[in-house]
């Protein structure tokens, strides 16, 4: 549809051109037979014995030559018109190009990541919990469990009201303290009570993001939504991974920010919130360093 209308647009162009083309040959036209007829009448002036015939031709040339300034004025109106003109469409043409040149680059980078997410989404269906699986690459069993070191942590707020309900609100950091770059964490956050399992903010999920048109693209880390995920949520577990494929180097850090836990005393009682994770390709696995309790 896009080179359709390019390709009119462009049409349109050609055939104004050609017709001002066409216009100006024939103002030249006239103009070389004003010309003709003025140098004509000049001779009669010169040879016209007759004040009454001079008179007239005199006129006549006047008029003529009025004319010519006219037929002039008006060849360099239109070859200046069409020139402009063609400026301005062909400006307006690449505007409008360009900008559905860039909505399509938006829906396409979209499409991309939602179809890394897929993708991602897809390798993890079926999948066992991944501290169970085993490792399929031999070049990791050259590394000892020594190399591998991580600190993972709670930095946490709580923000309570006075009906005894409120927020949990920060930030879960994962370092890499060793010596080997670790590679794609999966995070298990354990809830107790079972039914107190709900985070929210910058973490993407299929089900609440359905509806939404969101850019992908703001969002670093998802819930994983397969079989055995669904089994783990009803024993209190969250589980969560990055969106794209994400190396932590040693002495880095990747952290999920600003996730909201809301809770109340009356429907949950006292709250335990511990983390867990796991780098299933490096069979690695790790506990944070601290938990989040609330005791009414």
């Amino acid at each position: 549809m896009h080179s359709q209308k390019e390709r009119l647009s462009y049409d349109r162009l050609i055939a104004r051109t050609e017709f001002y083309q066409e216009k100006s040959l024939a103002l030249e036209k006239k103009l070389v037979f004003a010309e003709e007829q003025i140098e004509s009448l000049e001779k009669e002036v010169n040879n016209a014995t007759r004040e009454a015939e001079f008179q007239k031709l005199e006129a006549d040339k006047a008029k003529l030559e009025e004319e010519v300034i006219q037929l002039k004025e008006q060849l360099a109106d239109a070859q200046s018109m069409d020139y402009k003109k063609r400026v301005a469409d062909y400006e307006d043409l690449l505007t409008a190009v360009q900008k559905e040149i860039n909505e399509k680059e938006i829906k396409l980078e979209n499409s991309l990541q939602k179809i890394k997410a897929l993708e991602k989404k897809l390798s993890l269906q079926g999948r066992p919990d991944p501290f169970l699986k085993k490792a399929e690459d031999e070049e990791d069993s050259i590394f000892v469990k020594r190399d591998y070191e991580c600190l993972c942590l709670f930095d946490y707020s709580i923000i309570m009201k006075e009906d005894l309900s409120g927020l949990i609100k920060g930030s879960f950091l994962i370092e890499n303290t060793g010596i080997v770059p670790l590679h794609n964490p999966s995070i298990c956050f354990r809830f107790q009570p079972n039914e107190a399992n709900v985070i929210k903010g910058k973490i993407y999920s299929s089900e609440t993001h359905e509806t939404n048109k969101d850019n992908l693209a703001n969002y670093q880390w998802m819930f994983i939504e397969n079989d055995w995920a669904k089994e783990a949520k009803e024993r209190g577990e969250l589980w969560v991974c990055p969106i794209r494929d994400l190396s932590i180097d040693p002495g880095e850090k990747a952290v999920i920010q600003d996730y909201l836990i809301p809770f109340k005393k009356e429907a949950i009682g006292n709250l335990t919130i511990e983390a867990f994770v796991f780098f299933n390709k490096q069979q690695y696995k790790v506990k944070a360093v601290n938990h989040i309790a609330i005791n009414f």
